[in-house]
């Protein structure tokens, strides 16, 4: 509602008292020129409140009802608004020149410690402490510039031990996940409950069409039970420590899940990857371990001659009819095949 309107609509309301008999109602008279003359001239209304009050005490005044209760309930309808808008005022100048009061300060540490607590014992026990010593500075009188400078700094120290424990306790938390999703042996591999978790949630994935083809390669040490009883535990530890890393390097160009699925056998789980493509990356890494250089190790010494060793890898992928166990168990057959056929080879399963 615009000013002018608001005007040519006080003209007719005067016109109305009128008619009332009520033009020598100085209180009447008065509440229409506070709304028509005075308010549009007051600096401290915005247009937009200047219309809102405009259009209240015309709603009012359009009743026709020109007792003294209803005047009461006019004047008290207009001091609610100057009394709003002067607290607003009051409240913008007070927070501008921070003259909260100690109260205030101490209300609002509250509620900072508050949605803090409950993370802990420690972390709660020295939440009070900071609180008192909090409060004792905020009471000890002292200058408003000195206490906010006082309080501002115990708050970034707590805060800055906080973080510290926080980051303590994130290493701590991936220390466990590390143990739990992570061979005690192999430590660069997944462990078997990792390794079934990953499949699942792959093959779950697969089913409601979210990313390409699931392929799954088993791999196996030939003749691992020879290198135990020829060089030794250690050794046969020794050549699974190598064959992990070699996995883990292959795995990581192609964002594989590699996992020991159990004993000598390893396994690397791919997304997005068809079967063929798998196979060309499953020969790639057999050529790689027959290549590789290792040696055993004798009392902290490297033999001087190498022990050459070779892998069988079965690979297969996710038909839409196979849960987790199914293609486990495909990739199995497939390696299996591979050890038949003379060892050191890849195979792939393409049984109907």
């Amino acid at each position: 509602m615009t000013p002018d309107k608001g005007h040519t609509t006080m003209d007719e309301l005067e016109e109305v008292l009128s008619n009332f008999g009520m033009a020598d109602d100085p209180n009447w008279v008065a509440v229409v020129l506070f709304v028509r003359n005075l308010l549009p001239r007051l600096s401290v209304y915005t247009d937009q409140k200047k219309a809102e009050i405009q259009h209240d005490i015309l709603a009012e005044l359009a009743r026709c009802d020109f007792s003294r209760d209803h005047l009461e309930a006019v004047v008290a309808m207009l001091d609610m608004h100057i009394m709003q808008t002067i607290g607003a005022l009051e409240l913008e100048e007070a927070l501008t020149q921070e003259k909260r009061s100690a109260t205030e300060l101490v209300n609002e540490m509250n509620m900072i410690i508050g949605s803090m607590q409950g993370h802990g014992e420690r972390q709660n026990r020295k939440l009070n402490a900071f609180k008192e010593d909090t409060v004792g500075v905020i009471q000890s009188g002292g200058t408003r510039s000195h206490i906010v400078a006082k309080v501002r700094g115990m708050f970034q120290e707590l805060i800055v031990e906080f973080r510290e424990e926080a980051r303590e306790l994130q290493e701590r938390t991936q220390a466990l996940e590390h143990t739990a999703n992570f061979d005690p042996l192999l430590t660069e591999l997944h462990n078997r409950r990792a390794l079934d978790a990953h499949v699942q949630a792959s093959v779950l994935a697969l089913r409601k069409g979210q990313g390409g083809p699931l392929s799954l390669m088993m791999i196996d040490v030939d003749h691992f039970k020879r290198v135990n009883d020829t060089f030794g535990h250690q050794a046969g530890d020794d050549v699974l420590h190598a064959l992990a890393r070699i996995i883990t390097a292959h795995a990581i160009q192609y964002q594989g899940f590699a996992a020991r699925y159990g004993g000598e056998e390893l396994v690397v789980a791919v997304r997005n990857m068809p079967l063929d493509t798998a196979v060309l990356k499953a020969e790639a890494l057999r050529m790689d371990v027959e290549n590789y250089d290792f040696r055993t190790r004798t009392e902290g010494r490297l033999s001087e001659i190498p022990l050459q060793f070779t892998v069988s890898i079965g690979v297969a992928e996710c038909r839409p009819d196979w849960d987790a166990a199914r293609l486990i168990s495909a990739a199995d057959t497939a390696m299996y095949e591979a050890k038949a056929h003379g060892r050191n080879r890849v195979n792939a399963y393409r049984k109907p």
